[in-house]
């Protein structure tokens, strides 16, 4: 599962960055956690985020001018990070050097080249599923 951080701005492009992970991955049993389509009234967000960053196998991040500096966007860097989770930040008109020092050393991919982050988690599911 692919738990997907993003400042409530960039929340269309955090919902079709799900929509294309999950359409493109779907015959390889990838899925996203996207806050607003994943927890439903009444149900703990701070929860459900901390469980979802646990549970995944793949912490991408939506870096922008709205995320950069949102606390609750550092805080899931940070959880996915302390708990060794593979960081993929996507970046929105933010240079490498904007980036939170916590993942400043971390290959970032531009908006732009989702296609290729794409096509390099599907590569990485392949490898797992022919290891099991």
């Amino acid at each position: 599962m692919v738990f997907i951080s993003h400042s409530t701005k960039d929340r269309w492009i955090a919902r079709q960055i799900a929509n294309v992970i999950e359409e493109k991955g779907r015959k390889y049993g990838i899925k996203t956690f996207l806050d607003e389509k994943d927890i439903e009234g009444g149900e703990s967000i701070s929860e459900l985020i901390r469980k979802n960053i646990q549970e995944c196998s793949e912490f991408l991040v939506l870096l922008s001018r709205y995320s950069i500096d949102r606390p609750w966007v550092l805080i899931e860097i940070g959880a996915a990070w302390v708990l060794g989770k593979r960081i993929v930040a996507i970046i929105d008109k933010v240079s490498p050097e904007e980036m939170p020092d916590v993942i400043a050393s971390y290959k970032a991919l531009d908006l732009n080249s989702v296609d290729e982050y794409l096509r390099q988690l599907v590569n990485r599911v392949k490898k797992m599923g022919e290891k099991a």
